[in-house]
């Protein structure tokens, strides 16, 4: 399940289990929705931290051809 814990103009959405029941994901939304200050929400919020050790890499072996 998706929803926008920002503004249209600015959103910040977030993705949760699809299989908590309702209950559980109206406290989850809540609970991100009180502490949504402390994300960081853009590499550049993640201040002192190489973006090296942040930023997903998946190396591709260019002699294998692309399946079309």
């Amino acid at each position: 399940m998706k929803f926008n814990l920002g503004i249209n103009a600015k959103p910040h959405m977030v993705n949760v289990d699809a299989e908590l029941d309702t209950s559980k994901v109206l406290e989850t939304k809540q609970l991100l929705k009180k502490f949504k200050d402390v994300f960081a929400w853009t590499y550049k919020y993640l201040k002192g931290i190489p973006p090296k050790l942040t930023q997903h890499k998946i190396e591709l072996d260019i002699t294998i051809p692309l399946a079309h």
